[in-house]
C-alpha cells in the first residue's frame, strides 16, 4: 500500500461526509487506505465511516467507545496502518481544516526521500483564513515557545502542525517511544524522538497549505489543551526553564556570598570576580542538569548573555527605576537569551 491516512474523530459526521469522498478523489493515483479512530462519537460518525468503507473497501473504523486522548488515538491509527503494510502514514484532522488536496503533496514528499513531511501554514504559499487575532496570537506564541525551548525545531516554520506524513520505515523504529499524552501536537514529540534516535540522520520537508476554519462542529481547542501543550513543551525540553532558574538562583547566591566575603581592596575587581564566579556556577549547573557536555563554547555564549543582563541593569539603575522592576526585566531577558543561545544541534530542514 502506498499510503494510509489516519483520522482521529469525535463527532465529525457532517465533516466526514464531505472529507472522505474528497480524500478518495485526491488519492486516485495511489494505493490508499483510510483508518478512522473514533473516541465515542454520538452524532452518527460511525455510520458515515462504515457506509464509506462498504462502498470503497478502503476504510476501517476503530471504535474505542470513550475519550481516551488524541495522542493515543493517532498512535492506534498509525499502528494499524503499519500492520496493513503502508509505506507512508498521513495524519490529519477530520474537520476539513486540513485540505485533502495537500495529502498527495505530503505523500510525494516522503516518497521522494523525506522521512517526515509537515504541512506548514508559515512557509511561502501557506497561510491562515478566518482566524481571530486571539487565535493567531495563541498559535504564534505556541510556535515561539517550541522554538525557544526545543532548539532542534528552530529551523521548522510550523513545528506545531497537526498535519503531516511520515515514512513507515522511520515510524516503525520509534512508535514505541511515543507517549499517549502529546495530543494534537504529536509532531513535536515525533521530532524530538527522531532527533534522539537518528541525530541529524533524517530529513524533514515543509509543504505549504492554507488553514481554514471548520465547516461543521465546534473546535476542541480549550484551556486544558493549551495547558497540556505547555506541559508537553516543558517535558520535551527536559524542563530547561526550571533547571535554568535553579542554576541562576544558585549561581547568583554564590556570586553574592563571594562579593560580601572578599575584602574590598578594589571594588571593581571584587565585583568582576563575583560576576564571573556566578556566571561559571550558573552555566555549569545548567549544563549538568540538562545532561549536556561542558563545552567552552557554551561559556563564551553565556558571557554575552550575562554581561548583556548586567548592562541592562546598569542602564535601568541610571534611569532610577525601582530595583524590583530592574531585577524582573533583566532576569527575563537573561532567561530568554540563555535559552536562545546556549542549546545547540538544530535539525537541518528543507522547505519545498
Amino acid at each position: 500500500m502506498d499510503a494510509c491516512v489516519v483520522l482521529p474523530t469525535i463527532n465529525e459526521a457532517e465533516n466526514l461526509k464531505v472529507l472522505l469522498p474528497m480524500l478518495r478523489n485526491a488519492l486516485t493515483n495511489y494505493d490508499w487506505f483510510i483508518t478512522v479512530v473514533d473516541d465515542g462519537s454520538t452524532d452518527g460518525t460511525q455510520d458515515v465511516v462504515n457506509d464509506f468503507a462498504k462502498s470503497t473497501g478502503r476504510a476501517v473504523l476503530i471504535e474505542r467507545g470513550a475519550r481516551l486522548g488524541l495522542g493515543s488515538a493517532i498512535k492506534v491509527g498509525m499502528r494499524f496502518c503499519l500492520e496493513r503494510g503502508a509505506n507512508i502514514i498521513v495524519v490529519m484532522d477530520a474537520d476539513l481544516q486540513h485540505p485533502p488536496e495537500v495529502v498527495p503533496k505530503l505523500i510525494d514528499a516522503v516518497a521522494n526521500g523525506a522521512d517526515l513531511a509537515i504541512a506548514s501554514r508559515y512557509v511561502h504559499g501557506g497561510g491562515i483564513v478566518g482566524w481571530s487575532l486571539k487565535r493567531l496570537l495563541i498559535s504564534k506564541g505556541a510556535t515561539y515557545m517550541a522554538r525557544l525551548l526545543m532548539p532542534w525545531v528552530r529551523n521548522i516554520k510550523d513545528p506545531i502542525s497537526g498535519f503531516f506524513a511520515i515514512s513507515a520505515s522511520k515510524l516503525r523504529d520509534i512508535i514505541d517511544l511515543l507517549s499517549d499524552f502529546s495530543g494534537y501536537k504529536l509532531i513535536l514529540e515525533l521530532l524530538t524522538v527522531m532527533r534522539a534516535k537518528y541525530g541529524d540522520g533524517y530529513s524533514v520537508v515543509e509543504v505549504p497549505y492554507v488553514f481554514r476554519g471548520r465547516a461543521y462542529g465546534a473546535s476542541k481547542l480549550g484551556r486544558s489543551e493549551l495547558i497540556g501543550y505547555a506541559m508537553l513543551v516543558l517535558r520535551l525540553s527536559n524542563y530547561s526553564v526550571f533547571k535554568y532558574l535553579v542554576s541562576l538562583v544558585l549561581g547568583s547566591l554564590i556570586g553574592y556570598l563571594s562579593f560580601i566575603a572578599l575584602p574590598k581592596f578594589n571594588p571593581f575587581i571584587v565585583n568582576l570576580f563575583s560576576i564571573e564566579l556566578s556566571l561559571f556556577t550558573a552555566i555549569t549547573l545548567y549544563l549538568l542538569l540538562m545532561g549536556m557536555r561542558l563545552n567552552p563554547r557554551h561559556y563564551l555564549k553565556y558571557h554575552f548573555v550575562k554581561y548583556s543582563a548586567v548592562a541592562l541593569k546598569l542602564a535601568f539603575f541610571a534611569m532610577s527605576m525601582p530595583i524590583v522592576v530592574v531585577l524582573l526585566i533583566s532576569g527575563i531577558v537573561q532567561l530568554l537569551l540563555t535559552l536562545r543561545f546556549i542549546p545547540t544541534n538544530s535539525i537541518v530542514v528543507h522547505t519545498i
